[in-house]
């Protein structure tokens, strides 16, 4: 067979990996590649050799990445962007409204309706078919991962059945689980390109079925998969090959990341490894004089330290950004927490009985818990960091004018800093996630906070700093 031609603007030589990869006539596929392992120009070569292919995307931004460098005549889009577009095949008046099941959740449960049983019966309408009968029996898993009794069931069942009186309106969920619960098919494609399959959820698996392909191809790490708490099912892996029983190849060499910064991760991922050399591990302690550079990643676990060093900054005049989505949030519970307060004290001490009663409500659920402790632990921070109140007002107004994404020092959770990569990154308090991993009690969680210590460390181009 002809081996892939490389055009003279690539830079990257394609590996022997990547050249299997590239040549595999399999009907179905499965690449497990590693952080910085160049999946996505992988998929690129591969793209080519077809005329008429759709790349399904995680998110928007990789769509944004991706869709510039694919062959003229292919899609790409998000799953619930290519399930709306079968939707409106059907009903082209239709309305999108992503709140509809939160709103009729907090409509039926009112106050009291902790944020696991909240995510419980979101997730588990997803399981049910349009005429509220339970589908398959995947809810039961949703409830036993947040921890949640089964009769929410029957509370998702109420909100299907609340849903179906706005027929002109569909929620996100809707976008995919129409289509399969009608059998939708979208038009053939030669191939189907799956990226970060280890994110997917049962909802998206199924979905698949929906587009009639000649190929599939599924590439993800299974040491990436972060987003069990969101709704992603932890063992999606293993489902995908329980499905298609594809053929299996590896992607495990990592342009990205140097020798010493993958020293640091061995334990956790221990078949990667990388020819750059001369990269720099190092630990600092979480003091206030660090001399951070001008274009540098600082990640934590938590959004508590990052409020912290957003506070310095700007008393200092430093250059910084922090998610947008982020700040929006912070006001959110700023606005509900400190409402009334007229002093820092009775600032702290709302901010303690809230925290006691959201505790209390949460009834034990470690999902919830965990929610709760991080975001008073933010709040609380910002009381004892200001000398008045007026000093959290101020914050917030200035904190606001740091969400734009081309500032060089850039604060982010783990979470957020999946896919992105710097020349330098700080590592606030990795020891968080040994914290969350002791918590765990069951494995797929404890294996998820070693998964977001390795997509931390392996976002750093150059230089790694440990602040502990």
């Amino acid at each position: 067979m002809k081996k892939f031609s490389m055009s003279p603007n690539n830079i990257k030589k394609v590996t022997k990996q990547q050249q299997i990869v590239i040549d595999s006539n399999e009907p179905t596929v499965l690449v497990n590649a590693v952080a910085g392992s160049g999946k996505t120009s992988t998929l690129m070569y591969l793209a080519e050799k077809y005329k008429n292919g759709i790349y399904l995307a995680f998110n928007k931004a990789i769509v944004k990445e991706v869709m510039p460098k694919l062959p003229v005549g292919w899609t790409c889009k998000t799953f619930n962007a290519f399930g709306l577009s079968l939707v409106r095949q059907h009903f082209p008046t239709s309305r999108v409204n992503f709140k509809k099941y939160d709103k009729y959740i907090n409509r039926g449960a009112g106050a009291d309706f902790i944020t696991g049983n909240h995510t419980c019966a979101s997730l588990a309408s997803k399981h049910m078919n349009m005429n509220g009968n339970i589908a398959h029996t995947s809810w039961k898993s949703t409830c036993d991962r947040f921890q949640i009794g089964y009769q929410f069931i029957g509370f998702a069942q109420e909100i299907l059945e609340r849903g179906k009186e706005d027929t002109n309106e569909i929620s996100a969920d809707d976008m995919l689980q129409y289509p399969i619960d009608n059998g939708w098919k979208s038009k053939q494609y030669d191939i189907v390109l799956v990226d970060e399959c280890q994110d997917l959820n049962p909802q998206q698996i199924a979905f698949l079925g929906c587009i009639p392909t000649k190929r599939i191809v599924f590439v993800g790490d299974i040491n990436q998969a972060i987003y069990g708490f969101r709704g992603s099912d932890p063992y999606a892996i293993d489902k995908i090959k329980e499905t298609y029983n594809p053929v299996e190849y590896e992607l495990t060499e990592s342009f990205r990341c140097p020798l010493e910064i993958l020293s640091t991760i061995k334990h956790i991922v221990p078949n990667i490894f990388s020819k750059k050399k001369d990269g720099i591990v190092h630990q600092s302690p979480l003091v206030t004089n660090i001399d951070y550079p001008d274009e540098c990643f600082i990640i934590s676990r938590t959004n508590n330290h990052l409020i912290k060093l957003a506070y310095q900054f700007i008393q200092e005049g430093k250059h910084f950004s922090i998610g947008g989505t982020f700040i929006a949030q912070l006001k959110r519970d700023l606005n509900k927490v400190f409402k009334g307060c007229t002093t820092l004290a009775d600032m702290k001490n709302n901010v303690k009985y809230n925290y006691n009663k959201e505790l209390s409500r949460a009834a034990g659920n470690r999902w919830s818990t965990n929610t709760i402790e991080n975001k008073y632990e933010s709040l609380l921070s910002i009381v004892n960091m200001a000398s008045k109140p007026e000093d959290i007002d101020t914050f917030v107004k200035n904190l606001g004018m740091h969400s734009d994404s081309a500032s060089c020092r850039k604060l982010m959770t783990i979470h957020a800093a999946k896919g992105l990569e710097s020349p330098t990154v700080f590592f606030i308090k990795p020891d968080t996630c040994a914290y969350f991993k002791e918590k765990s009690r069951v494995e797929w969680e404890k294996q998820q906070e070693d998964n977001l210590y390795y997509v931390a460390c392996t976002r750093a181009l150059d230089t790694l700093v440990f602040l502990k």
